[in-house]
């Protein structure tokens, strides 16, 4: 029995079980530990005491001894959680030479699984072996993850080349790069990016045969080398290889630097972890293209495990002649994440297999026309030409917006008209008395106003008579607040409070102009003319003027009111016109010159009807100041008015009233 005590030798082997160092027999082993332990004595008697509680024997029956490994794993909730433990215990353990005569192994081992005091898998009572429950746990891990990390126990004893090869040849014909080939302790340790890969590993744990007798142990977790965060983390050897790969990676041809799977790198794969997702890594090889060929045209940028690119938004001030960029087969979750680059004029962008892409792929137009929208002159996505962009589509950075202009007409003659027009209503608008303007409108005018909501509660006539259809919606609010007829419209104008506008701030266009029609736009700035403290507030009319005897009438008005911005009421303020001259309409709204044989007889006959209605003078005194000026009426009126305030005027010249 004493050789049984030399010769025993409990091991521990590289996947965590233990092992024998002699072939003895259950039997013969559990004899050994008792007379070790001292449960037996040298005549072979049973020393144990036996406890009694009462009639109960409580410990009188001795457990049987087993030395078939069974490791017990209590699963938590967790299933990830539980699996990472597992791994992490894998990962310290020492891996030795295997004994081919030893029949307890791997595939023999049994995991009991307790839940809350019974035993059960799957169900039922029973076992599974571990090996399956380890890999399910582990695939668990590995399938969120874009790293790996590799770790075969005892690989220091042997050369990279050969378990490399090893390897290589059972997973035929897959392949992988492994990066960072290193030796910690006794363990050999490299890292792979590939999910695939990495799952082919797992399945190869204990399967490989590095010699007669010893089998290949491999781990694989979620990991990669540590990241860079400063600067100073990049060496001057690393700064130097970077030089001569981006000076080798440079096609002079095609104008184009390929940074593609910039880390499988032959000359950084061994000992430098060189992934461009690395901030500080990728400004360095950025810096260094600028200064090598800052001309390029082409950047590809494929297969570097990018998850943003806020990095890259120096691109246009590095690289002024980038037309396209390869950006595929990386990690970008969200189209949103292409902001930081939407500055470049593009031409042609390459995004597939990038995690974002496949929520697009039962939306191809989707995606087309949301690329589109971040790259406006983008002609190639993806290697499939685009239909060209609509060129009011595309921002000119260069692009000179032209002067506005206060007045845009379609017909002279409609122009004439309709500034006539426009100033007499205004005229009459500011006036005391607003039913005047029952002769401006058509028996069937249809009137609407809508007022901003940011007005405020200052205009209260205003905003209840608001038809704004956004916040409106009652059915008969709607219908009562669209006014029909003459007298309804100029009824509901006349409630609105005292104004004066100001002309100085007029723009009109005549937009289209017909034998039958007009339309006319007007806005500008007005003031409450009761209230000296009344803000201004703009105005946009659109008329319908139609015929109507031989004058003009409103047919259909819409009028806008909202604030006026802090310019417009700048401007405004500083105006020193006075009321008397702000009723009149100024001649930088109306600088349209016409000459006399433009005008009509029925145009002529107009103005010097209106003359007439405004000045009160008769036909005849109202043509002959028309005619003076070459029938410019607002001439007219200045002549009448300073005449008038002379005294120059005779007394005949006016219509007697009653």
């Amino acid at each position: 029995m004493s050789n049984y005590y030399n010769d025993y030798n409990l091991q521990m082997r590289g996947d965590g079980r233990r092992k024998f160092g002699c072939d003895l027999q259950d039997v013969q082993i559990e004899s050994l530990l008792d007379r070790r332990f001292g449960y037996v004595d040298r005549q072979g008697n049973d020393t144990r005491e036996v406890r009694m509680g009462g009639d109960t024997i409580m410990a009188g029956v001795r457990p049987r001894i087993s030395f078939k490994q069974k490791t017990r794993v209590t699963m938590p909730r967790n299933l990830s959680f539980a699996a990472q433990n597992l791994l992490d215990d894998d990962d310290d353990l020492e891996m030795s030479s295997i004994n081919n005569n030893n029949n307890n192994n791997f595939h023999e081992r049994q995991v009991f699984l307790k839940t809350r005091g019974r035993s059960l898998l799957n169900g039922r009572l029973g076992v599974i072996p571990q090996k399956d429950l380890r890999c399910r746990l582990t695939q668990t891990i590995l399938a969120d993850a874009y790293w790996y990390k590799i770790t075969i126990p005892c690989g220091a004893n042997f050369e990279k080349d050969f378990i490399i090869k090893k390897i290589l040849q059972y997973i035929a014909p897959e392949t992988f790069v492994p990066i960072m080939y290193q030796h910690f302790e006794r363990s050999a340790i490299f890292y792979v990016d590939n999910y695939r890969i990495a799952k082919t590993l797992l399945d190869c744990d204990y399967k490989i045969y590095l010699n007669e007798t010893f089998k290949l142990h491999i781990y694989v977790k979620p990991g990669h080398p540590n990241v860079m965060k400063k600067s100073n983390d990049v060496s001057n050897v690393l700064k130097e290889k970077i030089v001569q790969i981006v000076a080798m990676r440079y096609n002079q041809e095609t104008n184009s630097l390929n940074l593609s799977e910039f880390y499988h790198d032959p000359a950084l794969v061994d000992n430098h972890f060189c992934a461009l997702f690395q901030p500080i890594l990728l400004t360095t090889v950025l810096d260094t293209a600028v200064q090598l060929v800052p001309n390029i045209q082409v950047l590809n940028l494929s297969g570097n495990k990018l998850t943003f690119i806020s990095t890259l938004s120096t691109l246009k001030a590095r690289f002024k002649n980038l037309k396209i960029l390869l950006l595929g087969d990386n990690l970008l979750k969200d189209i949103n994440l292409l902001d930081p680059i939407r500055f470049l004029n593009l031409e042609e962008l390459s995004l597939l297999g990038n995690p974002f892409c496949n929520d697009y792929s039962m939306r191809k137009n989707e995606y087309v026309s949301d690329v589109r929208q971040i790259f406006p002159k983008l002609l190639r996505l993806d290697g499939i030409e685009l239909p060209p962009p609509i060129s009011f589509d595309v921002v000119e950075e260069d692009l000179k917006i032209p002067p506005s202009k206060k007045l845009f007409s379609v017909s002279s003659e409609g122009n004439i008209i309709a500034r006539q027009f426009i100033q007499q209503y205004f005229s009459v608008f500011d006036n005391n008395n607003r039913e005047t303007l029952m002769q401006a409108y058509h028996d069937s005018a249809v009137f609407s106003m809508t007022v901003s909501p940011n007005v405020g509660a200052r205009p209260n006539s205003y905003l209840g008579e608001s038809r704004n259809l956004l916040r409106i919606r009652d059915q008969n609010s709607v219908r009562r607040l669209l006014k029909r007829g003459k007298l309804a419209v100029v009824t509901t104008i006349s409630e609105f409070p005292r104004t004066r506008h100001d002309t100085d701030s007029f723009t009109m266009d005549v937009s289209f102009c017909s034998k039958s029609m007009m339309m006319v736009t007007v806005s500008g700035l007005f003031k409450e003319s009761n209230d000296f403290d009344a803000p201004f507030r703009y105005f946009n009319r659109t008329l319908i003027i139609v015929p109507e005897g031989s004058g003009f009438v409103i047919l259909n008005e819409q009028l806008c009111i909202s604030n006026a911005t802090q310019l417009q009421q700048k401007l405004a303020m500083n105006q020193t016109r006075s009321v008397e001259m702000a009723m009149t309409h100024p001649e930088p709204i109306i600088n349209c010159q016409n000459e006399i044989g433009m005008l009509s007889e029925d145009i002529k006959r107009k103005m010097i009807k209106d003359l007439c209605l405004e000045s009160n003078m008769k036909n005849e005194w109202s043509c002959k100041c028309l005619t003076e000026v070459d029938w410019k009426y607002e001439e007219a009126m200045s002549a009448f008015r300073r005449c008038f305030a002379q005294g120059l005027i005779p007394a005949d010249a006016f219509e007697r009233t009653s």
